[in-house]
Parts: structure tokens; C-alpha cells; sequence
């Protein structure tokens, strides 16, 4: 008998049991696939968003801050592979300058740090290769990427959650 039945064991079922992990209870993933990590989460763009596009308020603007923050924490912990090389959203013309500024007053309004709307000149002094249309950007420092492979054997690698009592399943002849 299991306290916690975890549906998928992508980024998200295994955060799950390593969260879990820290309580006396036991845990059952069950997998459909071959191997974890091996649907959604082995397609996915493993972009970190700052958290300047969403309304202000709302709870994805909370959590894509807050998750930026947990995410640096426990791939750390974990030795998953990450790279915080910001984001630049560019205006190629005039009018898409008021979007920018836009996009800033939510990320400020939602907590993102360092934020800086960037002229023509500061945006080609920092990527010389784009497009002589552009007219201005908005960096934001705090987008990350991590390697979306890399979280699997993270949370293989850290074994709390097995440790402490999940039992991954995967399909009978497909393993």
C-alpha cells in the first residue's frame, strides 16, 4: 500500500518525489515509457522563464519567479546541468518599443530582478550579430536554461527519493 500514487516520471513526477522524499511516507511513479524523462520533459526547451510575461498578480507570474529561484537551488544540489544566459526580447521596429516597456513593468511589478530596457547601441555592443533593424531590447539577466535530460539522472544520481521509499514502475516488457 502507497501513501502517494505520482503520475509520470518526467521533470515534474520526479521533482515530486524528491520533494516527497523529505517525509516518512511511501511513494509509487508510475511510468508509462521505457525509461523516466523519456516523453514531455525529453522534447521540452528547458527554458526557465524570468517572469516579465505574465500579468502581474497572477499566480504564473509568482511561480516563474519563485521557480527560477527553486530551480538554481536543486539543480545545484542535484548536479544537473544549468546555464543562466539571460534573455534579450527584441523591438525591430519603433512601434514595438512601447511592448518592451510593457514587458518591463510586469517583470518589475513580478519580482524579476536586474531587468534593463537597452538602446540600439547597448543591444548590438551585447550581441553584435543581430539584425542592423533592431531598435532596442529588453535584458533580462535571470532566464536560465537547464538541461532537460540532465534532471533524470539528477534525481537518479541523489536517490533520496528511493532511499526514502518511491518505487519507480515502468511498463512489465518494456524495460
Amino acid at each position: 500500500m502507497y501513501d502517494v500514487a505520482i503520475i509520470g516520471c518526467g521533470v515534474i513526477g520526479a521533482a515530486t518525489a524528491y520533494a516527497l522524499s523529505r517525509y516518512e511516507n511511501k511513494v509509487v511513479i508510475l511510468e508509462a515509457e521505457n525509461d523516466v524523462a523519456d516523453c514531455t520533459t525529453k522534447a521540452n526547451s528547458a527554458i526557465l522563464h524570468a517572469g516579465y510575461d505574465p500579468a502581474p498578480g497572477t499566480k504564473m507570474a509568482r511561480l516563474n519567479v519563485r521557480g527560477v529561484e527553486l530551480a538554481k537551488e536543486i539543480c545545484a544540489k542535484l548536479d544537473v546541468p544549468y546555464k543562466q544566459c539571460g534573455s534579450l526580447v527584441l523591438a525591430l521596429s519603433e512601434s514595438e518599443l512601447p511592448h518592451l516597456q510593457h514587458l518591463y513593468e510586469n517583470g518589475t511589478a513580478n519580482g524579476v530582478p536586474d531587468m534593463k530596457i537597452l538602446t540600439k547601441e547597448e543591444t548590438l555592443a551585447m550581441e553584435p550579430n543581430l539584425s542592423e533593424n533592431v531598435c532596442g531590447a529588453l535584458w533580462a539577466p535571470q532566464r536560465r536554461h537547464r538541461q532537460p535530460l540532465g534532471v533524470r539522472p539528477g534525481h537518479d544520481r541523489s536517490g533520496c527519493a528511493q532511499r526514502r521509499g518511491a518505487a519507480p514502475q515502468l511498463p512489465r516488457g518494456r524495460r
